[in-house]
């Protein structure tokens, strides 16, 4: 299917004769392979005389590609058509003492893991799945607020990219003018002092509404906010030189101090009214920033008081 969607990646009229040249493959076999790509979801148009092609142009991703863009030769690339889960995928990667770090990104992901157990969804080329994995030496402790300043590497990116108000709501929700554009992830696989921190982000690029039908917040994408089709091979490549500086100064043991009033400059709720919902209760108070550990500070009855990450949802009002 990857190679099909590479030849009608331009968006123009191909003939099944000429696909099925180009792949050494029968006219019926290509027919095949379009039906394959119109089930996961990528709409084919089909002319009479003129043959087949996509409704936009699309980029796929590309190691040689991103190589270019600056992803240095030290990052391992594992980039796939189709995978259940990128996280998952970093899993088995480091169980089997491949060398890190790793950056794994695929064109469709089936079964993409967001926070509090939601399906993250994707489309097919269209969007940004990726996880970023990093070994740290000193251990679990050095790696706390790490999932914020993926939130500030996230965010300095839109900027580059030309988005003018990316925002930031506690603890790790991306957002342009309080519209979902991205979710992160952190996975930790620790042994003794040894930590292995998988990073997953999914980036909404260019989303299909039909994809966002079960997701109940409101969200946008970059295609709908910025004047020209952004590259996903750029971004991605940002991203990926964002994460890599971001771990290093956690690895030194910089972390928070460093990101603290990065994160607050983006910050959504500061001093907003919020609840604070976890499992078994809800709160109410004044957001007033992060403290130097990453946990939101909460103004409630004229005290603050830190609240940590995990199963807590915080929205305004």
């Amino acid at each position: 299917m990857q190679a099909v969607l590479a030849l009608l990646s331009d968006n123009e009229f191909h003939s099944g004769e000429a696909l099925g040249a180009a792949l050494g493959v029968t006219r019926a076999a290509i027919w095949k392979k379009l039906k394959k790509l119109e089930s996961i979801g990528v709409t084919v148009h089909s002319v009479k005389g003129r043959g087949y092609r996509l409704p936009s142009p699309i980029e796929l991703l590309s190691q040689a590609r991103l190589r270019e863009l600056g992803v240095p030769e030290s990052v391992a690339l594992g980039l796939s058509f189709e995978t259940e889960s990128t996280n998952d995928d970093a899993k088995k990667y480091i169980a089997q003492g491949a060398p890190l770090p790793v950056l794994m990104s695929v064109e469709r992901q089936t079964h993409g893991k967001g926070r509090r157990g939601r399906q993250w969804e994707s489309g097919v080329a269209k969007n940004l799945t990726l996880s970023f994995a990093w070994r740290f030496d000193n251990g679990p402790s050095v790696t706390e607020g790490l999932s914020l300043a993926v939130g500030v590497a996230v965010a300095r990116v839109l900027k580059k990219i030309g988005v003018p108000n990316p925002g930031l709501k506690w603890p790790n929700d991306v957002q342009i003018d309080g519209q979902k554009i991205c979710g992160i992830l952190l996975e930790m696989v620790a042994d003794q002092d040894v930590c292995h921190v998988i990073i997953g982000i999914g980036l909404n690029v260019e989303m299909d509404a039909s994809f966002m039908t079960q997701v109940d917040q409101p969200w946008t994408d970059l295609v709908s906010r910025l004047a020209d089709r952004p590259s996903r091979n750029e971004i991605l490549a940002e991203l990926t030189k964002e994460l890599i500086e971001v771990c290093r100064l956690f690895e030194e043991g910089n972390g928070m101090k460093h990101f603290q009033h990065h994160w607050q400059a983006y910050d959504v709720l500061f001093n907003q009214l919020v609840t604070v919902s976890t499992v078994s209760q809800q709160r109410q108070g004044i957001a007033r920033g992060i403290d130097g550990k990453g946990a939101l500070m909460l103004e409630e009855n004229g005290e603050l008081v830190a609240l940590h990450g995990g199963e807590i949802s915080v929205r305004r009002g």
